[in-house]
């Protein structure tokens, strides 16, 4: 929710400039980088529900007994005895002394146990958490909404339509059928919930990327959620976090699940600003009435909850099913095949941090090796089989996989095989990617399968030495421009901003929004200006500008650098530079990348130091200026 300046003689101004440039010069100086670590905050924990119920249970030793008697009713109420609830009991695995807990987390639009005769409600968000506390790790693995799965006893159909089908029970047999993994707990959050705890805790800032638009034609065929929602860092109400988190128009199902991720890590942040012991009850209320859980044991869930305040973000992995779209019975659908499935279950289950330096030591002779043809050339496995029985490996040729056309050899594993499912799959060289066998299709005469890719090439990989030349570094993708400083001139004047011209952008950028405005309701917050620009690839990036020396964005940054003089602001997701921020004389910049990280690094530290005051924004000498398109769009698409 945020207001827009009220209208200025020189706006008009603005959009008369956007086609012009400038072509003066002044070099800007950089130094060496140094960077350290930022102490150490509270870790991210990105699940609505469990940070909920810490919420509850309070951080104060001294409301220990009252908050766990406080929990307890909490979950009574949570876990209602009802035929959804009971059914998905008896769908769930036991919990084995010592393994990893595994939690499927459902959001939808309906609580289980109360759908009513009508619409029973879709699991619009599907995520499967694993909890390894003897490898001390959390993963998450994502599944597209529109997956074109087996729902068990229903047959073909979108995964998100298990829920409609059979509840939370029924989700979990879709799950655990096209995973094969056992599933211990499953929660479900009703939206309603979202929208009351966002407005319990006074709204959430976040820094929107672009224009978010839809409102839909009476009569018209099909609809989405409508949603009007500006580019630019703002204080969100419940209402609008709602739609912002579940849109998906004109978006992937990646990009969805991006903008879930930033939303919630930015709700458990700011609420630790906002709320206060008193407010306790009212959390608690909220949990209670929205959502829906088997886990019944207080001891239970504090022993969830300690793993997941414990974990460093560093052991917290995420992996996404993609698959690609595709046509059925006239609704569009994602299909990801077994081997991707495999792939990813994998990742999950063997994130890369708990990789060591490589497989133990395997007997060849000991494990059964089934070899299929995927790439279609003649023999291919039987070829393959044999290379493998001259290594020692017990191979023998399975014959053709379901369909040709893969480009790289899969190898994927039963149960107790991933070792020799790596060291095999060095024999196939570096395109070969390692699996977990789906426990439908794993027998006590197969150890492994390898399903040859194009990249197979008739022969087994050599070993390469590897080399001890020098990896280039990465550049940046940018251009110079001054195309921006006529426009951020007038801006300036406009709103007496202390504006600071990116004389660098990408390659191929267009600006598309410019928009002026106040950050909070009632027209007295912050002055900023928020520009998004889109990149070839049709996603966007943001350039923001902010009169606000301590907004609650910095509170998530995850390291800094010195360079140049200037002190960054880095705010990593994983290996991703999500955005990079700096400050000057109480006012508070930053670049923020794609949802879909289009922009390494690199880039970003380029852009970001090519920003100058307007007083001083002139080119480097050498340097000529190149022009970027510039669209005021009403909407971005």
């Amino acid at each position: 929710m945020s207001d827009e300046l009220p209208p200025h003689p020189d706006d008009d101004e603005i959009a008369e400039v956007l086609a012009s440039g400038d072509d003066s010069d002044a070099a800007p100086v950089t130094k060496k980088s140094a960077w350290y670590r930022v102490p150490r905050r509270r870790r991210r924990w990105p699940w609505f529900a469990m940070w909920v119920a810490l919420l509850i249970v309070g951080v104060g030793g001294g409301l220990a007994v009252a908050s766990i008697q406080l929990l307890d009713n909490t979950l009574t109420e949570a876990s209602p005895n009802t035929p959804d609830v009971l059914q998905a009991e008896k769908a769930v695995d036991a919990q084995l002394p010592g393994a990893p807990i595994n939690i499927l987390l459902l959001g939808s639009d309906k609580r289980a146990g109360q759908r009513g005769s009508g619409d029973p409600g879709r699991a619009d968000s599907i995520i499967l958490i694993r909890m390894d506390n003897d490898q001390g790790f959390i993963s998450m693995l994502s599944f597209p909404r529109d997956l074109y799965v087996n729902i068990p006893g229903h047959g073909m159909n979108k995964i998100n339509a298990s829920f409609a089908l059979g509840g939370p029970a029924k989700a979990i047999e879709t799950i655990k059928a096209l995973t094969g993994q056992p599933i211990n707990y499953f929660v479900n959050i009703d939206f309603n919930g979202f929208v009351k705890l966002v407005d319990q805790v006074g709204g959430v800032y976040l820094d929107v990327d672009r224009k978010y638009f839809n409102k839909n034609t009476p009569g018209a065929a099909g609809s989405y959620s409508e949603i009007d929602l500006k580019p630019g860092y703002q204080r969100m109400n419940g209402k609008d976090a709602l739609s912002y988190v579940r849109y998906r128009h004109t978006d992937s199902d990646f990009a969805r699940i991006a903008r879930q991720q930033a939303f919630l890590s930015e709700l458990k942040r700011q609420t630790n600003r906002f709320g206060n012991l008193p407010e306790i009850p009212s959390y608690a209320g909220i949990f209670a009435r929205n959502i829906t859980t088997n886990i019944k044991s207080v001891p239970v869930l504090l022993g969830i909850m300690e793993q997941a305040i414990t974990t460093d973000k560093d052991r917290i992995a995420r992996a996404a099913l993609t698959g690609n779209l595709a046509m059925r019975g006239g609704a569009s659908v994602v299909e990801a095949p077994a081997s991707e499935v495999s792939l990813k279950v994998d990742q999950w289950l063997h994130p890369s941090f708990t990789q060591g330096t490589g497989a133990a030591v395997v007997s060849p002779n000991d494990v059964a090796v089934d070899v299929l043809n995927g790439n279609g050339a003649l023999l291919s496995a039987e070829d393959a089989a044999q290379q493998l029985r001259d290594k020692g490996w017990n191979a023998t040729s399975g014959g053709n996989a379901e369909a040709f056309g893969k480009s790289g050899t899969i190898v994927q594993y039963a149960d107790g095989q991933r070792d020799a499912a790596q060291a095999i799959s060095k024999l196939f060289g570096p395109k070969t990617n390692i699996g977990a066998l789906p426990k439908s299709e794993q027998s006590k005469d197969v150890d492994l399968r390898v399903v040859l890719g194009e990249s197979y090439d008739g022969s087994l990989a050599t070993a390469v030495k590897p080399s001890k030349a020098k990896a280039a570094r990465p550049q940046a993708n940018v251009v110079w421009t001054t195309s921006l400083v006529p426009l951020l001139a007038r801006v300036q004047k406009a709103t007496g901003l202390k504006v600071m011209v990116p004389l660098r952008v990408p390659s191929g950028s267009s600006l598309r929004i410019v928009r002026s405005y106040r950050v909070n309701t009632g027209g007295q917050g912050p002055q900023a200006l928020k520009m998004v620009f889109r990149v070839p690839s049709g996603t966007y990036w943001g350039y923001q500008i902010l009169d606000w020396a301590d907004p609650p964005l910095l509170d998530g940054r995850t390291g800094v650098v010195n360079s140049g003089g200037r002190e960054y602001s880095t705010f990593y997701d994983g290996k991703n530079l999500m955005r990079l921020a700096w400050q000057k004389d109480g006012m508070t910049y930053w670049i923020s990348n794609t949802l879909d990280y289009q922009l390494s690094p690199e880039t970003m530290y380029a852009i970001a130091k090519s920003a100058r005051p307007l007083g001083r924004a002139n080119l480097p000498k050498g340097q000529t200026s190149t022009s970027i398109s510039m669209e005021q769009d009403a909407y971005t698409p």
